[in-house]
């Protein structure tokens, strides 16, 4: 081989490795571009500044589109600033990414139960699971979702699945109370809820929701005990004042009746049902007084008019309680 010819196959060969390795530099110099930048928004959200951290997010990831860690992060960057679509979309990618992820799940299970898509939150939640069968949170979140989609039976699967892995994690027995109200499992609701009042004793929400179990299972003397002790609690809970004359009624405590519901239009002159249930204790204080010939039982009955009046303009879609007003109002 002439040494010119060697000499000009021995420079295209060192300009071809040149070129090789200047490529490679560049690729390098992406990807370290990229990681550099993840670092500096993990520094930047550390310091309390999430705007600049999610422009870092966002240069990274045009420079290197598959980079999980990143779109992660800025899923959760938007979590905390309340930027739910943004964070479902960041997680999104993330888990097209890495479909192996569990936190990247359980991140976009947040984001749309956040946005109240209970049906991607479900599916997202669900994944979650199958990654790690250990966490109560996932369990108890795909429990919530299917709750408020409507579907009982996977909620209930998913949230003894939840109460098996926690037995005392409060907020699992108070959605499966809820579930097993919703499924009308009363006996089964008030043994969850009393299970979640175990382990706080001094939640009126829960307290709330064993009396409503309790009414649905004609047990009206234990659900009076706990709304009192609601009242006590939450003194301006018009709902539970209006629970509680309605359970007086029941009882055929007339006056306790009265008082209750009288508490529960003051603290909410718009509920129809409380200005309802006032005029029936109004009314059956005048049939009572009227037996015994009481002068005083038409004010009674005008009472019971005003509020029947009342319930029938904020909700006028109540025949029977309309032709009891005609009845009465002649």
């Amino acid at each position: 081989m002439p040494d010119k010819f060697r000499c000009f196959v021995f420079q295209s060969l060192l300009v071809g490795l040149s070129l090789v390795f200047l490529a490679g530099c560049q690729q390098s110099q992406k990807k370290n571009g990229a990681i550099g930048l993840y670092v500096d928004a993990i520094a930047l959200s550390d310091g309390n500044d999430p705007n600049q951290a999610i422009d870092k997010l966002q240069q990274a990831v045009a420079k290197k589109p598959d980079f999980a860690l990143a779109w992660s992060l800025m899923g959760n960057i938007y979590l905390r600033q309340e930027k739910y679509p943004e964070g479902a979309n960041a997680f999104q990618k993330a888990t097209e990414i890495n479909p192996w992820s569990f936190e990247d799940y359980r991140g976009l299970g947040r984001a749309y139960s956040l946005m109240n898509d209970n049906a991607a939150s479900a599916k997202a939640f669900a994944k979650a699971c199958q990654l790690d069968p250990q966490s109560t949170e996932v369990w108890c979140g795909a429990a919530g979702s299917y709750y408020k989609l409507g579907d009982y039976e996977a909620a209930l699967k998913y949230g003894q699945s939840a109460q098996e892995l926690n037995p005392s994690d409060i907020e699992v027995a108070k959605l499966l109370g809820d579930i097993y109200t919703a499924r009308k499992d009363n006996e089964m609701a008030i043994d969850s809820y009393k299970k979640a009042l175990q382990i706080d004793g001094n939640d009126p929400n829960i307290m709330f929701s064993l009396a409503v179990a309790y009414l649905q299972s004609d047990k009206f003397d234990p659900a009076k005990q706990v709304l009192q002790a609601v009242v006590v609690l939450q003194p301006n809970n018009s709902e539970a004042w209006r629970y509680l004359g309605f359970v007086c009624l029941k009882l055929r405590e007339v006056d306790m009746a009265t008082t209750d519901y009288e508490k529960a239009v003051q603290l909410n002159p718009d509920d129809w049902r409380a200005h309802k249930g006032l005029g029936v204790a109004y009314m059956m204080k005048y049939q009572t007084l009227k037996s015994f010939d009481n002068p005083e039982a038409d004010n009674y009955k005008n009472q019971a008019l005003i509020h029947w009046g009342k319930s029938l303009d904020l909700n006028p879609a109540q025949n029977n309680l309309l032709k009891l007003y005609r009845k009465y109002v002649k």
